[in-house]
């Protein structure tokens, strides 16, 4: 799998950031965050969830963002000082099961824990066993809130899913990600469950976006993020995939903006996002 670069790290984190952000403004208005003053962002990114849930706690509620990466803990605070949250929210760079570990420990433990997109098999070994963390340092009647934003549910590609199909498959074989099994990316309830949590719930929220022209953050998203990662996926692992040398001729085609077949110029694009929000509470 190729490395990913500083500047193609920092365009990954600020473009899914803008096209995530509604529907995360959206996750947390379903939260019962009202009274919750200890509150943490578990691989907090760019500082989507970090900001998100200040604007979403109590004015005197206090947010920890954690993540290793010492460039995105800087993008986030720059976007919680820029959204007027400063006061309310800390960064630190750790290992977020050392943080888990520290915060149970002592005690000081966390009423509300919100985890976007980071416990899966490509951060941990046994994700089941980094959400029973994340629950071990939740203070009783605290909430745990495992968001997914439905990359690999997500119709990128409307009308040609045979091609989409198989680059899933080349990409979640580039991440590592097993086709199932008890680490699959897609087991947050099963982990949930596991964890003894009270009263766990899913919400499902989808994006649909169409034209494109009436979601600014979308065509950026799909040409900095998407097509770039699926188009890295074909060169590495489309043909472990199944895909024919037609069909990855054609995915080039399909995600190459200025081709005669890019898939944005078809009249009839749109995007559809499933994305999904699984949560339950400490007794």
């Amino acid at each position: 799998m190729r490395e990913m670069t500083t500047d193609t790290v920092t365009t990954y984190l600020l473009t899914n950031r803008a096209f995530v952000a509604p529907t995360i403004g959206e996750a947390m208005r379903t939260l019962d965050l009202g009274g919750r003053r200890r509150l943490l962002d578990a691989g907090t990114g760019a500082g989507g969830g970090l900001v998100a849930l200040a604007h979403a706690a109590d004015p005197d509620a206090r947010v920890l963002g954690v993540d290793q990466n010492a460039d995105a803990l800087e993008l986030a605070a720059a976007y919680a000082e820029r959204e007027g949250v400063a006061d309310r929210v800390e960064t630190r760079q750790a290992d977020l099961l050392d943080v888990l570990a520290e915060a149970a420990r002592s005690g000081a433990g966390f009423d509300a824990i919100w985890a976007s997109d980071v416990i899966w098999p490509g951060n941990f070994p046994d994700p089941e066993a980094a959400v029973a963390a994340l629950v071990g340092a939740l203070n009783p009647g605290g909430v745990l809130a495992l968001f997914s934003s439905g990359y690999y549910q997500a119709t990128f590609l409307p009308g040609h899913s045979r091609v989409q199909q198989k680059l899933r498959v080349a990409s979640q074989m580039n991440w590592g990600i097993p086709g199932d099994g008890p680490t699959h990316n897609e087991r947050l309830v099963h982990w949930v469950l596991a964890a003894g949590l009270r009263g766990p719930r899913v919400r499902l929220m989808p994006r649909a976006v169409f034209p494109l022209e009436d979601d600014p953050t979308a065509r950026p998203y799909l040409e900095r993020v998407v097509w770039p990662e699926l188009l890295d996926a074909a060169r590495e692992q489309g043909r472990e995939a199944g895909m024919s040398e037609e069909e990855l001729a054609r995915a080039v085609t399909l995600m190459t903006p200025g081709s005669d077949g890019y898939a944005l110029n078809e009249p009839g694009y749109h995007l559809l996002h499933p994305m999904l929000l699984v949560t339950g509470t400490l007794d």
